[in-house]
């Protein structure tokens, strides 16, 4: 594994040839972490030096950038690694295991993998991302996977996935749905099943077509125009159940060189018959 500066990160370019997660040294922390009453301020604290330069190293990384060939990210792998702001997974990320990502506080951007099955528990507990694509390939997204990612407003979900319990608590997204989130009863699995059947719904019935065209992991641009020739530029203003505009989605998918700027243009061209 190497580190450089990359867009200005420094970036950690992972390749799996050693553990960068210690249990013991973890430990040590956590206990000093209480003995502090929650004082982040463990330069001071009573850590050996090794510790110390462990939790140097895992503060200084702002990016990671997984290298061809890793197929799985460990668990625990980056938990609590504060400044992580941004991750690109190569394509052969199959697995993110638990707390792989968990407490990092500035994580902000994922490129996800296109071949990614599996997001496990709490993966990416208390970030701060505010989108989500989940691609087609993911089969299952265990317990607690974004809990308290408290920006989060926008998450695609295929329908097919299996989700687990308590995904998106305290998140935008999930104070801005039907459901009484606030309820003593946030906890039991009835409101689970609501939240999880209404993630993988709220684009899907014909209101929102355009919605589900560009929300899709990589939005075809002859999906999008078909639908606004047939409902016209309007339907780039209408809100989803979540509030959120199809221009929403377009601007904050990754996967996507798509803009709303391009289709009305290419719209416009075509409907004065100087398009295609």
């Amino acid at each position: 594994m190497r580190v450089a500066t990359v867009d200005g990160l420094v970036t950690l370019f992972y390749d799996g040839s050693k553990p960068l997660y210690n249990d013991e040294l973890n430990a040590l922390w956590r206990r000093r972490y209480r003995e502090h009453k929650n004082d982040d301020n463990w330069e001071d604290w009573d850590l050996s030096e090794e510790c110390k330069l462990y939790w140097r190293e895992r503060q200084s990384w702002q990016q990671v950038i997984v290298e061809e060939g890793i197929t799985e990210i460990p668990k625990y792998a980056f938990t609590r690694c504060k400044n992580l702001k941004r991750v690109i997974f190569a394509n052969t990320v199959i697995r993110i295991k638990a707390w792989a990502f968990g407490e990092c506080n500035c994580l902000v951007y994922i490129k996800w993998s296109i071949n990614l099955e599996y997001i496990g528990d709490s993966a990416f507990f208390s970030c701060n991302l505010s989108s989500v694509f989940i691609p087609p390939s993911c089969r299952e997204i265990d317990n607690w996977a974004f809990h308290l990612n408290s920006n989060l407003s926008i998450l695609n979900v295929p329908q097919h996935v299996e989700l687990g319990g308590w995904m998106i608590q305290y998140t935008a997204l999930a104070k801005s749905s039907h459901l009484d989130v606030t309820a003593a009863g946030w906890y039991k699995s009835e409101l689970n099943d609501n939240m999880n059947t209404w993630i993988k719904n709220m684009n899907h019935d014909e209101a929102f077509t355009l919605h589900r065209a560009c929300a899709s992991f990589q939005p075809l641009k002859q999906v999008v125009y078909n639908i606004i020739q047939e409902r016209g530029l309007k339907a780039f203003k209408e809100t989803n159940s979540a509030g959120i505009t199809p221009s929403q989605y377009l601007k904050e998918n990754p996967y996507t060189e798509l803009t709303e700027k391009e289709i009305i243009h290419d719209y416009l061209m075509k409907m004065m018959g100087e398009g295609e």
